[in-house]
């Protein structure tokens, strides 16, 4: 008897940790999305049966002093996308921010070889200093973007009850 409740606990923990486990589903982008697009833009995707699910976006352009832009998918089912994001952003990546930051400070340099026989060393170098910090302030980051056809992975949304610590999710 003893047994026989141990092994119907083991496989009700099990179940209940298998059921605890979010399901992850792919979906593909019907349309083009981007950083530059106004927030509350309207967007829709498509899982593999068909089914569609439509959306909003919350977006912040690329500002200046290369800041990346953003953007976040809000459904309207109660799913979220799946990001290295623990708040679900989609940011730009920063391949593009790295070149743009070389290309300032190439520029300072040539600036710098272009004016050091004419003014001196010294004075050069506040020149070279100047166009590069110009460069870099009035530079924008690059937008985050995603294309149409571009999969994404998704979750069902996550219930938290702060007064009982319970975490469950919504199906």
């Amino acid at each position: 008897m003893k047994r026989m409740k141990l092994l119907l606990s083991i496989i009700i923990v099990v179940a209940h940790g298998a059921a605890g486990c979010a399901q992850t589903t792919n979906l593909t982008l019907l349309q083009d999305l981007t950083s530059k697009m106004p927030s509350g833009a309207a967007f829709t995707a498509q899982d593999a049966s068909g089914k569609i699910y439509k959306g909003h976006l919350i977006t912040h352009r690329a500002r200046r002093l290369l800041r990346r832009g953003t953007m976040v998918l809000v459904f309207d089912a109660p799913i979220v996308p799946v990001t290295a994001d623990p708040e679900g952003v989609i940011r730009a990546g920063n391949k593009t921010r790295l070149l743009k930051l070389g290309i300032s400070l190439a520029a300072a340099k040539l600036a710098d070889d272009a004016v050091d026989g004419a003014i001196g060393a010294t004075k050069a170098r506040y020149i070279g200093a100047a166009i590069s910090a110009a460069l870099i302030i009035f530079q924008k980051g690059g937008e985050a973007k995603l294309d149409a056809g571009d999969t994404i992975e998704i979750e069902p949304r996550r219930t938290h009850f702060p007064e009982t610590g319970v975490e469950s999710q919504v199906e």
